[in-house]
């Protein structure tokens, strides 16, 4: 009796293992064309183990049968059978990015390789994804006249916005300069935009060595996205307004570029309240004022840069404006009435800094001939110092 439950637990483990299901037949007899029905038609255990069969038949043989369609169409139904968690795809298919590297190297149908690219949005973060990026890379950086449209570069560029490195900012940063792929503009924004967050040291450098109009349509590109957060935005701000002090040392009429460059950083800068760079905006002060004496900085533009220079507050900030203040007292002094408005701007923000160091030059304000406007705000300000 023993013997004879013995053989029928063989039997029956043997059946087990041996068992093949319908659809494995249909796939192992077939041509390509079954071969591809029975992965489209597989499921549950079926469909991960033809789906196995199927990269490893087309990886063996795509060489021989080149660009086949009907190998096109296997390739494109194993990616869609493949598992949509990464956790199955890391168990099951360990050598995942490499194959989809294989796969996207070996056919050139648009369809196989955006297929791959779909599921590269699910494995970039397993192992090997480094390659992968690097593939894509390499694919966006040498794209030529023939891939300019193609909806293969244009989800290249949406995958790099996840999985790209520092190589695929400058890469990127690149090919938005150069506007190389109008039609995809749109992707190309954004994939720019969010590795530029993820790569703060790369964007730093390429500020640093870019010239005004650049840098100025660069930060303007950052300053205008919702996905950016206000301190990423003023820190770029920072190192711009930096640069700008910097190349401006032979103050011209043509300084558009400059001024509007100047007044977005420090605005941005403002706006976040970014204390950081509060030294670095009193020293600005300095080159504004010197821009509005020439009249290349509107009177507009420059009670603009009052008021942000006076949110930031920094200590040196009223010292500043105090001895920007004792300037206009003399010239007034001299019948020389500096404008009305930026008299205003400074006393009001004298009076908020509340430093008891513009004590003297408020209070003569209201001895000197200017309009009564201003002789009122300069008492105001007085009672607001801090004592």
């Amino acid at each position: 009796m023993k013997k004879l439950f013995f053989i029928l637990t063989f039997i029956s483990l043997f059946d087990a293992f041996s068992f093949t299901s319908d659809i494995q037949k249909k796939y192992i007899k077939g041509n390509l064309q079954d071969k591809t029905s029975a992965v489209k038609e597989a499921s549950g255990s079926d469909a991960q183990e033809l789906t196995k069969k199927g990269l490893a038949f087309i990886l063996e043989n795509s060489e021989a049968l080149g660009q086949d369609r009907d190998l096109s169409a296997l390739a494109v139904a194993c990616l869609f059978k493949l598992p949509k968690d990464k956790s199955s795809l890391e168990t099951s298919f360990p050598e995942i990015n490499k194959d989809l590297i294989s796969i996207f190297n070996l056919f050139e149908d648009e369809t196989v390789r955006i297929g791959v690219l779909d599921k590269f949005e699910t494995t970039c973060a397993l192992n090997g994804s480094e390659n992968f990026t690097g593939l894509l890379n390499k694919y966006l950086n040498e794209a030529g006249e023939k891939n300019r449209n193609s909806a293969v570069t244009g989800k290249v560029i949406t995958c790099l916005k996840t999985a790209g490195n520092t190589e695929s900012f400058s890469i990127m940063y690149k090919n938005w300069k150069n506007n190389s792929f109008p039609e995809f503009k749109n992707e190309t924004e954004k994939a720019l935009i969010a590795l530029s967050s993820k790569h703060i040291t790369e964007t730093i450098k390429i500020i640093s060595s870019s010239k005004i109009r650049e840098i100025r349509d660069f930060f303007e590109l950052i300053n205008k996205s919702d996905e950016i957060s206000k301190d990423f935005k003023a820190e770029i701000a920072e190192n711009a307004l930096s640069v700008t002090i910097h190349n401006t040392e032979d103050i011209s009429a043509d300084m558009t570029d400059s001024i509007s460059l100047q007044l977005q950083t420090l605005q941005t800068i403002s706006d976040a309240n970014w204390t950081r760079a509060a030294g670095l905006a009193v020293r600005f002060f300095s080159l504004a004022k010197e821009e509005y004496e020439k009249s290349i900085l509107q009177e507009a533009q420059f009670i603009q840069v009052i008021g942000c220079i006076t949110k930031l507050s920094s200590p040196d900030t009223a010292q500043s404006l105090s001895a920007y203040l004792a300037e206009m007292n003399s010239k007034t002094e001299k019948n020389n009435i500096p404008a009305q408005n930026v008299v205003l701007a400074v006393i009001k923000s004298l009076g908020a800094l509340g430093d008891k160091s513009a004590f003297d030059n408020l209070l003569y304000v209201t001895y000197l001939n200017y309009p009564e406007a201003v002789k009122n705000a300069a008492r105001d300000s007085l009672a607001k110092l801090k004592w």
